[in-house]
């Protein structure tokens, strides 16, 4: 079909028009349509108008006290059926992209700093609750491995320092060159702040 004869659906206000169409074709009333819609019974009048006049077809006939559907009224309120379920499968399939993600936090520690962090998660997740928090326990091997390809937000390491008590024995890092995750900027500078211990 030529998209010029399908000018006269792109016209302001023909989808609201088309919504107030399918309510009073399915209530048979203008009035309990204008109730469900939250609209004066004015308003869906001159929509129901003005769709006629855009479609150049009489789509409702009065019946006594009521209204009754022309033969185009029904064949629009099938089409409007369709599209009322086109929305709600839009709806449906749209809303996942609206819904944020979590904040997530890759922390990893060695096993001696395993206590520590522990302690450390424990603190954080109960003033960040919306974060979503993992702890991965590895040798210092495997975990310089991952710093350096940037597998998680933070390290812990322990400092083999003689006279430090084992609560002090370790140390914070993150992976160089590029910016830190909110959630791990926060993590970094409420563990050093609560723990007094300088960075590594």
């Amino acid at each position: 079909m030529s998209r010029a004869r399908l000018r006269r659906y792109f016209r302001h206000g023909l989808l609201p028009q088309l919504f107030v169409f399918e309510a009073v074709a399915r209530l048979g009333s203008v009035t309990r349509a204008a109730e469900e819609l939250h609209l004066a019974q004015p308003t869906v009048s001159t929509h129901l108008k003005k769709l006629a006049q855009t479609l150049e077809l009489k789509l409702l006939e009065p019946e006594g006290r009521g209204i009754r559907l022309t033969p185009a009224g029904e064949e629009l309120q099938c089409l409007c059926a369709d599209l009322v379920h086109f929305f709600a499968d839009a709806e449906e399939r749209l809303a996942v992209f609206r819904q944020h993600k979590p904040e997530r936090l890759r922390l990893a520690a060695e096993p001696e700093a395993r206590e520590v962090a522990s302690r450390l998660v424990a603190t954080f997740s109960s003033r960040h609750p919306g974060v979503q928090v993992s702890l991965h326990i590895a040798d210092r091997g495997e975990l310089l491995g991952r710093l350096a390809a940037g597998e998680d937000d933070v390290y812990l390491f322990e400092l083999e320092i003689d006279g430090l008590p084992p609560s002090q024995r370790w140390s914070v890092a993150h992976a160089k060159g590029r910016e830190l995750a909110r959630a791990a900027a926060l993590f970094v500078r409420e563990a050093l702040r609560d723990e007094q211990q300088p960075s590594a």
